[in-house]
């Protein structure tokens, strides 16, 4: 074997024990989990955050959320709940952090994604890869489609008719 050879090899070797270390490290594709219906809303004019949304089929043992990544959009992303207090919706982080058996869905007015320090808006109609990563070290992917507002609100089943306008006349002076 040549000088020339043995570096060859060594070279070839040495790439393949880095290309297994960095799939070792990566974590395992979740078989217990599926994710559909992957959305971001549009982030709205002025703002540089919104909300992603996703519906998880989860099936045997429970396990946790641990965190969600979506660097195309956002390099800070928290889970949120959005609860009524004295009669006002607020946005918290999300204490329930648990999938068990059945379906779990993240939807506007409800549990979501949130997306910080949006630096680049995503297009309505571009897609992003979204990743969760549960407390089993496992992983699941979606590919998550931007839609407007009006369409995130439709899939949620909220009216998103305009606010009743009180300018006209109802019949009744004042």
């Amino acid at each position: 074997m040549t000088l020339k050879t043995l570096k060859a090899a060594l070279l070839a070797a040495a790439c393949a024990q880095t290309a297994m270390l960095a799939h070792a490290a990566e974590p395992a594709i979740a078989a217990h989990t599926e994710l559909k219906d992957c959305v971001i809303q549009e982030v709205l004019p002025g703002k540089n955050m919104t909300g992603a949304f996703v519906r998880f089929v989860h099936h045997g043992a429970p396990v946790e959320l641990v965190r969600v990544e979506m660097p195309s959009v956002s390099p800070r992303i928290e889970l949120h709940s959005m609860k009524m207090k004295d009669g006002v919706m607020e946005m918290a982080r999300m204490t329930d952090l648990k999938l068990s058996e059945g379906e779990r869905r993240f939807r506007k007015g409800g549990d979501h994604v949130m997306l910080f320090d949006i630096a680049q808006n995503p297009a309505i109609g571009s897609t992003h890869t979204m990743t969760v990563y549960f407390s089993d070290s496992t992983q699941a992917h979606c590919q998550a489609v931007v839609k407007s507002v009006r369409e995130v609100m439709k899939d949620a089943g909220i009216d998103a008719a305009p606010a009743h306008d009180h300018n006209h006349d109802h019949g009744h002076k004042h």
